[in-house]
């Protein structure tokens, strides 16, 4: 229910605290999206946090393992072989939706040793550092998978933020002075009312 006018009256009263109940009930539902928003921005962060110390252990094992397989194979046999490993695209990025923000998921499967080449051509040492590498791909993909949620969280966190506030410390404060008004004048108008009245049967008593 709109208020139609400024006018102090009764209708104005009602429709004013109607719209005062309808702010609220929005203030409390947008409060609860940004609190679960937060929670959910609070656990990728730790997640992140996590998986990006193993992402910088894996990065030293993956140059490790190749500097072993560099010293054992050369330089240009590892080069050679490494031109015949294939590219892996086995990625698939899925779409979710949560508190209206976008969260991607990204599936990546790592795909066993592939013989794309001949035992003979490598050693020990290859085979280790190709793994090395193939699993610290996995864990790249993850990363950014989370990178790319905490963005969106963020982005959501802040729109929500900037309607609460709007809400708590604007818009109800605003109504709820003009329903203090409208109340005071409406009893103002009333005592006024009561006294003409009053006035008016005291006479015809007289």
């Amino acid at each position: 229910m709109e208020i139609k006018s400024t006018a102090p009256t009764k209708a104005n009263l009602i429709a004013a605290k109607d719209q005062l109940r309808l702010l609220n009930t929005g203030l409390d539902i947008l409060d609860k999206s940004r609190k679960a928003l937060i929670s959910a921005y609070d656990s990728k962060i730790k997640q992140r946090d996590t998986l990006n110390k193993e992402v910088n252990e894996t990065i030293e094992n993956v140059s490790k393992n190749f500097k072993k397989a560099r010293v054992i194979m050369g330089e240009e046999r590892l080069a050679n072989v490494s031109n015949i490993v294939p590219v892996d695209n086995s990625i698939e990025l899925t779409e979710n939706e949560f508190m209206q923000t976008k969260v991607y998921d990204i599936d990546f499967k790592p795909s066993k040793l592939n013989l794309s080449y001949s035992f003979y051509e490598t050693n020990a040492a290859f085979d280790k550092a190709v793994l090395s590498f193939n699993e610290l791909k996995d864990k790249i993909f993850k990363l950014a998978e989370l990178d790319n949620t905490i963005d969106n969280l963020d982005r959501q966190i802040q729109k929500t933020s900037k309607k609460v506030n709007s809400l708590e410390k604007v818009q109800i404060p605003k109504l709820e002075d003009r329903i203090k008004q409208i109340s005071t004048l409406i009893e103002e108008k009333e005592r006024e009312e009561f006294s003409k009245t009053k006035m008016v049967k005291d006479k015809k008593a007289k």
